[in-house]
This record gives C-alpha cells, sequence and structure tokens, in this order.
C-alpha cells in the first residue's frame, strides 16, 4: 500500500473516531440536559402542593394537558387517572399499576409500548375535599425529548459522514501534493542508478525534513560519484602503470636474453666480443636493477609508507648533494646559494632521494658543460629548494607530462642514459607525501627550474 494511501485512511479512521466520540458524547449531554429540565417541571409540580386544576378537571376547555396524573389509595388501587395529551385524541396512559416505593423520577413506558413518560411520585399526601391519603404520580411524555435526541443523531451522523469524506479528500490531496516532492526524488534517484552520475536529486526546502533529506542525498551521491571516479582513474593508472613498467622491463630483459642466446650459441668465443657482451649484459642487469628499485619506492609511496620523520637541516642536505653530483659528474658546473640554515620535518632518506634526482634529472637532459644552480630561500613559511639549469628547456607539450610516470620527452636519448622516466615521477610522491608542493618552469632555449617547497619546521 503507498504512503499516501495510508495517510489517507489512518485520517479518515481518526476523523471517523473523533466525530462519533464527539457525536456520542454531544447526544448524550443534550439528551440528559432535556430529560433534567423535564425533572425540573415535575418537581414544580409536587412543589405546589395540590392538583393542578388542568389534570384533574375533567369537563374543562383546556385542549391539551402535558401531564399524566395516576391516583393510587392507601391500598395502593389505582382509583383514578387522567391521561396527557389533547382533549379529543389522548395519549395512552403510563404503564403503572401499582404506587411507586420511593419519590424518585423514573422513566416508565406507555400501556401500548409506544411512548415513553418521565414520572415521579409525592408519596402519600392528603387530597382536599376526599378522605383518606394517596399517592399521586404525575408523569409527562419524553416525545419531545426522544424527537429533538433523534434529530440531533441524525445530524451527527450525516455531519460525521460529511466530514470523514470531505476529510479523506483533503487528506489525499494534501498527502499527494506533499509527497509529490518524494516522487521527484525516486525519479532522481532512478536516474542516478541508471548510470547517470552527473545528475543530482532536486532539492526541496531545506526548512523541511525532505529538503534535509534531498541534500543528504545530494552530498552521499557526490561523494559516492567521486569514489567511483577516483576508483576508475586509479584501475586507469594501474593499468596503465603495468603496461609502461612492463615495456620497461621487456627491454632490459630482451637484451639480456639475447646475449645469453648468443654466449650459448657460440657465437660469442673468448676474447673482446665476449667481453662487449658481457659488459651489455652487466649494464643492462644494472638498469633492471635500478628500474625495479624505483618501482619499488613508488609502491611504498603509493602506499603512504614516508618512513620515520625527523628535523632536517636541508641546507647540509642540499650542500652534500652537490658535492655528491659533483663527484659523479665534473662536465656540469653546480654551484648552490643558501643564505641561511632552514629546517624542516622529513624523512632525509626520501628527502636526498629528491635532491638526486633533480640533479640527475638536471646533467642526464642537458648537454655536458651547462651550468646547474641549486638555492635554498625562505618564502611565507616555505623552504623552497630550487634546481635550475640553462640547458634547452622543455617544449609546452610535454611540460604537463614531465611528472607523470615512464614519461620521457625524449625516449631515444633517455634509454641511452639509462633513465626510465620515473624520477620526477618518485620526487612528485616524496614531496606529496611530505604535504609540499612542486612546480616546473621551463622556456625552450631558456632551462628548467623545478622547485620544491616544504613546510618550514616550527621549533618552540
Amino acid at each position: 500500500m503507498a504512503i499516501r494511501t495510508k495517510i489517507a485512511a489512518a485520517m479518515a479512521v481518526l476523523l471517523i473516531v473523533a466525530v462519533s466520540i464527539i457525536g456520542f458524547v454531544t447526544v448524550q449531554t443534550v439528551s440528559s440536559h432535556l430529560v433534567d429540565q423535564v425533572d425540573q417541571k415535575l418537581h414544580g409540580l409536587i412543589k405546589q402542593g395540590t392538583i393542578p386544576m388542568d389534570a384533574s378537571d375533567d369537563n374543562g376547555e383546556i385542549p391539551y394537558k402535558e401531564f399524566a396524573v395516576l391516583f393510587f389509595d392507601a391500598s395502593g388501587e389505582r382509583v383514578s387517572a387522567v391521561p396527557a395529551g389533547y382533549k379529543n385524541d389522548p395519549y395512552p396512559l403510563p404503564d403503572i399499576t401499582a404506587p411507586p416505593a420511593d419519590t424518585d423520577y423514573f422513566t416508565v413506558s406507555s400501556v401500548d409500548g409506544e411512548m415513553t413518560y418521565r414520572a415521579v411520585s409525592t408519596g402519600r399526601v392528603q387530597i382536599t375535599g376526599a378522605e383518606g391519603t394517596y399517592t399521586i404520580v404525575f408523569a409527562t411524555s419524553l416525545e419531545g425529548v426522544e424527537a429533538t435526541s433523534s434529530t440531533l443523531t441524525r445530524t451527527v451522523l450525516i455531519t460525521g459522514f460529511t466530514v470523514g469524506a470531505l476529510g479523506i479528500v483533503i487528506a489525499w490531496i494534501v498527502t499527494r501534493r506533499g509527497l509529490r516532492v518524494v516522487d521527484h526524488m525516486v525519479a532522481d534517484a532512478e536516474t542516478v542508478a541508471s548510470g547517470n552520475l552527473d545528475h543530482r536529486i532536486t532539492a526541496a526546502d531545506p526548512r523541511t525534513e525532505m529538503g534535509r533529506l534531498s541534500l543528504a542525498l545530494n552530498r552521499m551521491v557526490s561523494r559516492l560519484t567521486d569514489a567511483i571516479t577516483q576508483r576508475d582513474r586509479q584501475h586507469e593508472r594501474l593499468r596503465q602503470f603495468v603496461a609502461d613498467a612492463g615495456h620497461e622491463l621487456r627491454t632490459p630483459l630482451t637484451a639480456i636474453g639475447g646475449y645469453v642466446q648468443l654466449y650459448e650459441s657460440g657465437a660469442t668465443p673468448p676474447g673482446e666480443k665476449l667481453d662487449r657482451a658481457m659488459n651489455r649484459i652487466g649494464s643492462e642487469n644494472a638498469r633492471l636493477a635500478k628500474l625495479v628499485d624505483d618501482l619499488m619506492v613508488l609502491s611504498r609511496l603509493d602506499e603512504e609508507v614516508g618512513g620515520d620523520r625527523e628535523l632536517v637541516e636541508l641546507t647540509q642536505l642540499a650542500q652534500d648533494a652537490v658535492d655528491d653530483a659533483g663527484v659523479a659528474d665534473a662536465t656540469h658546473p653546480i654551484s648552490l646559494s643558501a643564505p641561511r640554515p632552514l629546517t624542516v620535518v622529513a624523512n632525509e632518506g626520501q628527502l636526498r632521494q629528491v635532491l638526486v634526482n633533480l640533479l640527475t634529472n638536471a646533467r642526464v637532459h642537458t648537454p655536458q658543460g651547462t651550468a646547474i644552480d641549486v638555492s635554498v630561500a625562505e618564502n611565507a613559511g616555505w623552504a623552497v629548494l630550487r634546481v635550475a639549469d640553462h640547458g634547452p628547456g622543455i617544449p609546452a607539450e610535454h611540460r604537463q607530462k614531465v611528472f607523470d610516470r615512464f614519461y620521457r620527452a625524449d625516449p631515444s636519448r633517455s634509454r641511452a642514459t639509462g633513465g626510465s622516466g620515473l624520477g620526477l615521477s618518485i620526487v612528485s610522491s616524496i614531496v606529496a607525501a611530505h604535504s609540499g608542493e612542486i612546480r616546473l618552469d621551463s622556456e625552450p632555449g631558456e632551462g628548467t627550474a623545478i622547485e620544491v617547497r616544504l613546510p618550514i619546521a616550527r621549533l618552540e
């Protein structure tokens, strides 16, 4: 059963019950009040102390008598009775055959059962002009009370039916209008469920429950969409990573396998040719080991394993890296500018690898004799490490991709120097793991500068 049907049915039941209770109480209250008025009239007759002429004069000209009067002698026998009603059409007498035992008000039917009387007894009294004592019973018809109660009951029933019907209709209309927003939300949810993740649920008035629900559902859909998008992006990156890694690993493995086959076939007898083959195998093996090491570093960084963090003096670390690079390659003059010491919270080994990769990248991708400038400075709470060369620069179409894994702007030159396209990707991952930023500035013919920003350690 639909919720609007349930609400309309509940409203109908509540209205019917409420009207029934109100009607019943109203009818009973009015009937009781009218009976009390009749009792007051009977009480007034008893207080007079005499028999009213309109009740005892059979020869009078009064056309209508309101009260019936019954007389019982001391033995309990009814000796006289005056009927109520019209002179020519009197009402049937009350069905009272013996004097009542007490003087309380009571209700009794007529002798033919078609009329109801309200009666009261005076007890034993003396009647003027008669010997002995008599019990007098006064009774008046409740026809007016019954008619009024019947009319009121019909009115209550008709009113209750009308109010119930109107209540059902109004409840249905109000519920339908109130739940229209739910219908829209269901339609929007089905649209999202069908695959349209950009669709959102129509927002209702935020001051209502439905409005707050729509906002909460939109936030949930947005988070689910972001999660799905992130998952798809990660799957795509993983697929590309596996494809690139397989491609990079295949090259040295193929070279090693080729030289092994030459040796096994006897095409490389002992001597210079064999030595050259062994050197090539060693070179490819070293390249393969370097590639595997880089992949392991990226794997740990992807798992957010940043290692132990400690206070690292960045200026001294840069000086060590510049000294090591100068020893490894004397064909590239390297200068360092570091006005004062700067301390950061970092993993020293990973930060040292950042410097080594940046300097290696600058040396490998610039001609011999190209100067490399390294600087360490402070800027707005950041420790800024900058490695700049004066080489040919990076073309515009490659600048946005140099930090991608396995990307090489010049594949042939990178392979000749043993590069795998992972150096800057490792740098980017390490900097991100340290809550830092990395920027690239390069123009063709004007060199390349890579800037790493790390939060400066605040020592209390």
